[in-house]
Formats: structure tokens, sequence, C-alpha cells
């Protein structure tokens, strides 16, 4: 069965938008997703990944105990559209540079497709931080499907 990872970071406003763009990729291919979300590598209380299978409904909080906490809200709120539409779908949570990690966790699953979002940074900003989805489309060895669309912004 083909995978699709799916890379979420814990900016809830962006999520829903590559939720939907993974959800139909999965039906099209039927494939299974794979949810990532990645913490910083110096989180002590990730040092080897951790798996998430149970879908929650829920708002997620910018208010979350830590950061894990928050990654598993994100994941888990992600995990309910795939569940209602029979999609199979689990989440994983890694610590680490996020470009590296999805790249990573890409080869180890041998997925089929990444499928992400972009922030879409200032010039100023991607030189400072640097662009993850640049550089996963970069190193990926699978083909990166990543939503440029911006969000409406508000007025």
């Amino acid at each position: 069965m083909k995978t699709l990872l799916m890379a979420l970071d814990r900016q809830a406003s962006m999520a829903e938008k590559v939720i939907n763009l993974t959800l139909a990729q999965a039906q099209a291919h039927q494939a299974q997703v794979v949810i990532l979300c990645c913490v910083a590598a110096d989180d002590a209380a990730c040092s080897q990944p951790i798996e998430i299978d149970t879908a929650e409904k829920m708002t997620v909080s910018m208010n979350a105990k830590d950061t894990i906490n928050s990654a598993e809200q994100v994941i888990r709120n992600a995990l309910s559209p795939f569940a209602e539409a029979g999609v199979a779908a689990r989440g994983i949570i890694c610590a680490g540079d996020p470009a590296a990690t999805i790249v990573e966790q890409a080869d180890r699953l041998d997925v089929t497709m990444i499928i992400m979002g972009r922030r879409h940074l200032s010039s100023f900003n991607r030189i400072l931080k640097g662009s993850v989805s640049a550089a996963v489309l970069e190193k990926a060895h699978c083909p990166v499907l990543i939503d440029v669309s911006k969000e409406p912004s508000s007025s």
C-alpha cells in the first residue's frame, strides 16, 4: 500500500488546507497517511519518536503545557478527518531539525510522497530562519507536494 507523509507544524491555522490536500491525495491514490509533527531537537521528552493513532476532534490550544502536548493536539486533531473518511492514518512526533527529520522519516517509512505547507516567509526571515519546505524539496528522495496558497488575511 502506498504511504503519504503529511508534515505539519504546530501552527494550527495552516493545518486545515494541508489536511484537505492530503486527504484528497490519499483517496485518489488509495494510500495510508502518516502525519509528522517535529519538536525541537533538545526536547528531552521526545528522545524517541512518539506514535499516535487515536483521532480526537478538539480545538488546538496555543496554551498547551509543552511542545510535545501541542504537537499531540495538532496530530490528534489532524487524524479526525482521515478517520471520518475511512483513510488509514497515524501520527508521529519526532524531535530534530524539521527539514532533516521530515526527509529522514520519509526515507524510513518509504513514502510515496511528502505533503506540506509553506509559510510565505519574508526574504529576511527566509535568510534568518531558512525555509523548511525548500530544504525538504531539495533533499527528499520522493515527490514533494507543497501547498503554496496563502491564508486569507483577516481584515
